[in-house]
């Protein structure tokens, strides 16, 4: 028995043997990597528009377009932060309503993500798991990386990749399909759900190299779905699992109620000795009242932090390598040059600076605070408090992924950088052969082009929220009343969900939700 409240064009290849888009991805990115050819139109295969001659003001007008085109992510950046208000004042209709009208037949893992969560929260749960669904195909799809799309995003920005969400996107996926099935009174089918969420985790523990392997959170999750369904040694490992885990979690303790739920799972299971370790580590569990049921109550606080953009810039010197004879030569200069992050260049120093090389790299802003909230209490009619824990810090996750990832990142922006460099020196070089102002022009137009497509790749999950806390406790059979207060660090009320009343029957689970967007 359960409860609850509630990507642009096809890639080709061209006979020249080049990757080509057909759209003004493919305009600019043959701009930058092959600007001589570029300038001259002769790119076969694809389009080319010779700024010379007669050509020069249409090729100018198109290269104009394409850089508009590509610095429209600001719309989007206004809608999330639309988005964000309404959210924050709980209306979450209006705000699911407003990001689906302008992005409902979108192709983008990260927008299907942000729009299934929207749907779930204005109770659209059919759309929540239709969205979802489609954001877990297209991530898995996406995971054989299209050669072409790689290309783009390594001549012009990252964002030009196909994204394809985190492993923890991927992992709470799962979590909300589940709590929809939940609010559909469907235990089977979000049981379903959990069992996915610990196959998952059980191969990214085994494969990823990243910090974020397993999850003590969904663990639990995971294992309440299969104690609810009275799949007793699935819930035993699991909470097992979520034991070992929470011994170094992002911060984040185990929370007291769950030695005494894997307790319980132990003596369904009827394993004795590991019954008698548990008992010794939590000698409360065996004094729990029989016939009663079990209540979890899942709250979760505050918006996930979005990522942002920072500039920065690394000297190229006059003595530096500027030719590569590979792929990997070109790396490897990468690799030194982002060493000199944060050094200082002096003009008396015994080097000569040739070159500033802009790159954007995505960074999560350290003055943030994803929630007001820093203490939840479920409250029943007589004002009886229990204590919701922390079980899931979002935010600290999401920030040690993007520095387990940042290494890589930084590496791949300066190659694109020097990329964009070369391609600087070649325009020159090739207008510099008629007129020397006419070289400095073309260079300064690659230079520019460049610089303008340089953006950092900040597409997240925004809409998730940026804690969890969980309250796992028994109740007597019969109908009760609770609510969750959150509650600032002072103690003081920010906000108060009451769940409509609560059947709770003997040795069943029912499970509760209430999110505050603050």
């Amino acid at each position: 028995m359960t409860d609850i409240s509630a990507e642009p064009g096809l890639p080709t290849r061209s006979a020249f043997g080049e990757i080509s888009l057909r759209g003004p991805q493919s305009l600019l990115s043959s701009f930058i990597l092959h600007p001589s050819s570029f300038l001259r139109g002769r790119m076969k295969g694809g389009i080319a528009f010779p700024l010379r001659a007669g050509g020069c003001k249409g090729g100018l007008f198109v290269l104009l377009f394409t850089l508009l085109f590509l610095v429209g992510c600001a719309p989007r950046v206004a809608l999330m932060q639309s988005v964000r208000t309404d959210m924050s004042a709980s209306q979450y209709q209006k705000a699911y309503t407003t990001y689906s009208q302008k992005v409902g037949k979108t192709s983008r893992v990260d927008e299907l993500l942000n729009l299934g969560l929207l749907a779930f929260e204005a109770g659209d749960y059919q759309k929540s798991f239709s969205v979802l669904s489609d954001a877990e195909r297209l991530a898995e799809e996406r995971l054989t990386k299209s050669l072409s799309r790689e290309a783009v995003a390594l001549a012009l920005s990252d964002k030009m990749g196909a994204y394809q969400g985190t492993v923890f996107d991927k992992a709470m996926l799962h979590y909300y399909r589940g709590l929809g099935f939940l609010a559909q009174k469907n235990l089977e089918s979000a049981t379903v759900e959990g069992r996915a969420i610990a196959h998952y985790l059980e191969v990214n523990a085994r494969e990823s190299k990243r910090t974020y392997k397993d999850d003590g959170f969904l663990q639990w999750y995971s294992g309440s779905l299969y104690d609810a369904f009275g799949q007793y040694n699935d819930a035993w490992i699991s909470y097992k699992r979520a034991r070992e885990i929470y011994a170094d979690y992002y911060g984040v303790r185990e929370p007291s109620f769950l030695c005494p739920v894997t307790y319980a799972a132990v003596r369904k299971v009827g394993v004795a000795e590991s019954e008698q370790e548990l008992l010794q580590q939590c000698p409360a569990a065996d004094s729990i009242p029989s016939g009663w049921g079990r209540v979890i109550v899942l709250c979760e606080a505050g918006l996930a932090p979005p990522i942002r953009e920072e500039n920065i810039m690394l000297p190229i010197y006059k003595n530096d390598p500027h030719d590569f004879r590979d792929e990997n030569e070109r790396e490897h200069f990468a690799h030194d040059v982002a060493l000199r992050r944060g050094h200082d260049y002096h003009q008396d120093s015994d080097v000569e600076l040739d070159y500033l090389l802009r790159v954007a790299l995505p960074y999560y802003a350290g003055d943030y605070s994803g929630t007001q909230i820093a203490q939840v209490v479920v409250k029943d009619a007589t004002d009886r408090e229990i204590p919701a824990e922390l079980a899931q810090n979002i935010g600290g996750i999401l920030r040690q992924d993007l520095a387990d990832r940042q290494p890589v990142i930084i590496v791949r922006a300066i190659t694109r950088a020097l990329i964009k460099y070369g391609a600087t020196k070649a325009a020159e070089a090739a207008g510099d052969k008629k007129n020397e102002t006419l070289g400095a022009i073309f260079g300064a137009v690659v230079n520019a082009a460049g610089a303008l497509t340089e953006a950092a790749d900040v597409r997240s999950w925004e809409t998730l929220p940026d804690r969890i806390y969980a309250a796992d406790f028994r109740l007597p059979p019969g109908p009760h009343n609770l609510r969750a207060v959150f509650q600032d660090d002072l103690g003081g009320v920010v906000f108060r969900h009451d769940f409509p009343p609560v059947e709770v029957k003997s040795g069943d689970v029912v499970f509760l939700r209430a999110r505050c967007m603050r």
